[in-house]
């Protein structure tokens, strides 16, 4: 940063420097000061000339002695006169306005011109604004160090950069402009008259009627600093922070303010720390901060799942209360090249993202928008729930049902039928049938049930995720298995060790890699050569680690092999299947009016819904295609068939509120289909307008596929809804026959 400076005495040769239109310009807007701050400049112009004249300056007398001695410096600021100018041209008037300067800028040539009586003020605060945002634009755009480093190679002395503001290898010495800014310099720590303290412990102008951090409004008894000077305030950018002693006493004051009584001796005090290097490790960090005190336990980062490399947040634990006001009172401190946010860490959920449940439980999603949609409307009627899981949308159900209402519930998960039965004794109103939900209809319509809504919660439930001994997560270590029941089929490792290899890249790319068939193709051959050569594995990790390998990295933040576990998951356990089979029982046991509520979380899962609602779909009276029939040929339109239909609402998503508090929820949507026994659909419409048109017939509704699961529950509704059936057949035939009998 160079500087060019020259001094005219107003007594040689040198002719005074005239000022340029835009310096005539900021003077003007000088002048039209409101009287307060008018006279408040005036007070400190007066006061620098008296200094002058206490010291022996003032050049040549006279009236002009204010003007004696003008200096004009040129400091050189290439890439940061915008920071220099301010929003607005705020910054580069607060600085003319505390230093009494001038300060013009060439964007061109990079170059700031201080003129005034005193520039060295201003010349050290447009040097320190230089500087700081040259630093700020290496950090921003340097490269990213190599991922991992062993404790043996040791750390970059850069991971704990506590260097002071000032450039290693540089003397500072106090004489300006190179050492501190002295009491009058627009430095972020300094104050004018009357500025006000807010009990968060922000400082504000005294122009200003409410607090620029917290927003709280001014009271009277704010505390003021009539005397202005050097109290420490927190002006200009909000995001910049400083380390020294009076700006360690104003973030500890606010940080104690911001603090509610969280934590305890027993399980420490914690903070939650922003703006880590992503090259951090545990040990480093905690290093760093057991300089405040002593650190309860271990420091938990968060971490990138795929990578494993820091995301640049947090905690930390400190044993005493007193120890995490030191860490708290050093916010914006520098570690590793980059200044750390540390504030007290929250106890509750709001406004966490990757939240987390307690082994073994579920956080119903939608819930309120479940209860809503299919059992407000009735609720003293009968419901199912065709996936259990751990009951919790089953629970709510219960507690939004009248003392009349009863509810049904099926699942293929053994552990989930024994958390059932828990609740089938403890409410009278519950049933719970050890079944898939696509045999609802074989099972409920032999006992006589017809119901006025079913909710089905499509996927895997969160404890199946979480327990590492069903190896449905790539990033657990655990048995190759991906089974909902373990009881029925075969393990995944089984199953991968006779598929055929077209077949398995078929399962791969139809229900997991859908938008990238060469790596079902290539994941599929890597599964093959490893059965071959009789070296599959039968753990998920290891499995995982040749899917990857395999596949390559993957262009999202997600573990390669998520899919390849998906598509396996879907085709063993036959999701989509018994979706539709789902589907299609929930409408034969439902009545006239009755709601089917399907929460999905894939695309996939959406398109079946959608597929489904299609063939079945009641048409609209505004549909061209029955205007046209009902112009043409009504006969046509009469002869359709009035039966059973669906109609849909519009999809729901989860609320804000909700993704925050739980963030597996956020792929959720919420899908309601409605009942209409006495209707026409669509599908019948087209069949009979195509011919007529001389267009090939719509393809017809696909039968349900056949179920291959054996439960006792269903097979047993089963055999009873065909001897029903067959009894009905026979007695139907008799009654022709005795018909014939009778006309003949």
């Amino acid at each position: 940063m160079g500087e060019k400076r020259r001094a005219d005495d107003g007594s040689g040769s040198d002719k005074k420097p005239k000022s340029s239109k835009k310096e005539k310009k900021e003077k003007k807007e000088k002048n039209d000061l409101d009287p307060d701050e008018a006279a408040a400049k005036a007070e400190r112009k007066a006061a620098k000339k008296a200094k002058r004249d206490e010291s022996g300056g003032g050049g040549g007398g006279g009236e002009d002695d204010g003007e004696d001695a003008i200096e004009t410096v040129e400091v050189e600021c290439k890439g940061q006169t915008g920071r220099i100018i301010g929003k607005g041209g705020s910054k580069i008037r607060e600085i003319e306005d505390l230093t009494g300067c001038i300060l013009s800028i060439d964007q061109a040539k990079g170059i700031c011109t201080i003129r005034g009586p005193t520039v060295a003020p201003a010349v050290q605060e447009v040097k320190n604004i230089v500087q700081e945002g040259r630093e700020r634009d290496e950090l921003a755009h340097a490269p990213a160090p190599p991922r991992a480093r062993s404790q043996s190679q040791g750390w970059d002395d850069a991971a704990h950069d506590r260097r002071p503001s000032e450039p290693a290898g540089v003397s500072t010495p106090d004489e300006l402009p190179f050492g501190k800014p002295p009491a009058g310099s627009a430095s972020r720590n300094d104050t004018g008259q009357n500025d006000w303290q807010c009990p968060c412990g922000s400082t504000n102008f005294a122009r200003r009627s409410s607090c620029f951090r917290c927003r709280a409004p001014r009271v009277d008894d704010a505390t003021c600093n009539p005397a202005g000077g050097n109290a420490p305030v927190s002006v200009g950018r909000s995001h910049e922070r400083t380390t020294g002693p009076a700006s360690a006493a104003r973030t500890e004051a606010g940080a104690a303010a911001r603090a509610p009584a969280q934590g305890s001796d027993a399980n420490g005090y914690e903070v939650f720390v922003k703006y880590l290097p992503h090259t951090s490790e545990e040990h480093e960090v905690a290093d760093f901060f057991s300089q405040f005190g002593e650190i309860l336990g271990g420091v938990r980062l968060i971490r990138n799942p795929t990578t494993g490399q820091c995301k640049g947040a947090g905690f930390v634990t400190f044993a005493h209360e007193h120890a995490r006001q030191a860490a708290l009172a050093k916010d914006g401190i520098k570690f590793g090249g980059r200044h750390l946010s540390i504030t007290v860490a929250k106890t509750g959920t709001f406004g966490v993202r990757a939240t987390e449940q307690a082994f073994g439980t579920h956080t119903p999603a939608m819930l309120r928008e479940t209860i809503a949609a299919l059992v407000k409307p009735d609720p003293n009627g009968t419901y199912v729930d065709g996936t259990f899981g751990r009951g919790g949308h089953t629970r709510g159900i219960l507690a939004a049902l009248g003392p009349n209402g009863r509810l049904h519930a099926f699942d293929m998960d053994p552990e989930a039928i024994k958390e059932a039965k828990k609740l089938e004794a403890e409410d009278s109103r519950f049933t719970i049938h050890h079944a898939p939900f696509g045999c609802m209809d074989t099972v409920l319509k032999p006992l006589g049930v017809t119901c006025s809504g079913v909710f089905l919660d499509l996927g895997i439930s969160s404890p199946q995720f979480d327990d590492e001994s069903r190896g449905f997560r790539p990033e657990q270590d655990g048995p190759l298995d991906l089974r909902f029941d373990v009881t029925q089929g075969v393990p995944a490792s089984e199953f991968l060790e006779r598929v055929d290899r077209d077949e398995l890249v078929r399962i791969l790319h139809e229900y997991g890699e859908t938008a990238d068939p060469v790596a079902a193709r290539r994941i599929a051959d890597a599964v093959c050569l490893a059965v071959a050569e009789e070296r599959l594995p039968s753990t998920t990790k290891a499995f995982a680690a040749l899917v990857a390998a395999a596949k390559g990295k993957e262009y999202q933040a997600m573990h390669p092999a998520k899919l390849t576990f998906q598509a396996l998951r879907i085709h063993l356990n036959q999701e989509f299947d018994e979706m539709r089979r789902g589907m299609r029982a929930a409408a034969e046991v439902m009545i006239d009016g009755g709601r089917l509520g399907v929460l999905t979380w894939k695309h996939s899962e959406c398109a079946i819904l959608v597929d489904f609602h299609r063939h079945f779909e009641v048409v609209q009276p505004t549909q061209p295609l029955l205007k046209w029939m009902r112009s043409n040929h009504p006969e046509k339109e009469n002869a359709l068939p009035t039966v059973w239909g669906l109609t849909m609402d519009d999809a729901q998503r989860p609320s804000e509120r909700e993704m925050r508090d739980n963030s597996r929820s956020r792929s959720a949507i919420l899908h309601v289909l409605r009942k209409v026994d006495a209707g026409r659909r669509l599908a019948d419409v087209e069949r009979a307008a195509y011919p007529l048109l001389g267009w090939a017939p719509p393809p017809d509704a696909p039968k349900p596929p056949p179920v291959t699961f054996k439960y006792e529950a269903a097979t047993a509704g089963r055999d009873e809804h065909r001897k029903e059936k067959k009894e009905k057949k026979e007695k139907k035939e008799k009654k022709e026959k005795k018909e014939k009998k009778e006309k003949k």
